[in-house]
């Protein structure tokens, strides 16, 4: 039986198992950007794609207008790029490819990518311990 090779490339947005957040050990299968082929080996590094308009900081819409070919499933007006959760994925793990974004719409994807990644880190909130509760304020009589 003949196999058709497929070669993916930046902007194709294909199906893939992608590892839920909160629990590494499992995962479901959702479409994701390629960002950029690993430099070595079979990888690419993706970026998670969801419909769930959570309005994150950072999440970038896409509709349909924004692909050059092809498109995500129908029944979505618009989908959400998560430049926040990022994996490298090995090719192999490729469902499907439904479609190639503008190279433009990439290129913000990008460049949101890059300034969350030049954010100096924010220093963790203090232990619930540690804080003091308000001092109770003086009344006057």
């Amino acid at each position: 039986m003949n196999q058709v090779s497929v070669f993916y490339k930046k902007g194709d947005v294909v199906y893939a198992p992608f590892p839920y957040q909160d629990n590494t050990e499992e995962e479901k299968e959702r479409p994701v950007l390629i960002l950029a082929p690993v430099l070595e080996g079979k990888g690419f590094i993706c970026a998670y794609i969801t419909s769930n308009s959570n309005k994150r900081s950072g999440m970038l819409e896409i509709k349909r207008r924004d692909f050059k070919e092809g498109h995500l499933d129908d029944g979505y007006e618009a989908s959400y790029v998560r430049p926040d959760c990022i994996s490298t994925l090995n090719r192999e793990l490729f469902r499907r490819k439904c479609g190639t974004l503008r190279d433009e719409v990439v290129d913000e994807i990008i460049q949101t990518l890059i300034e969350l990644l030049q954010e100096p880190p924010q220093s963790p909130p203090p232990p619930k311990s540690i804080e003091r509760p308000p001092k109770p304020k003086k009344k006057n009589f």
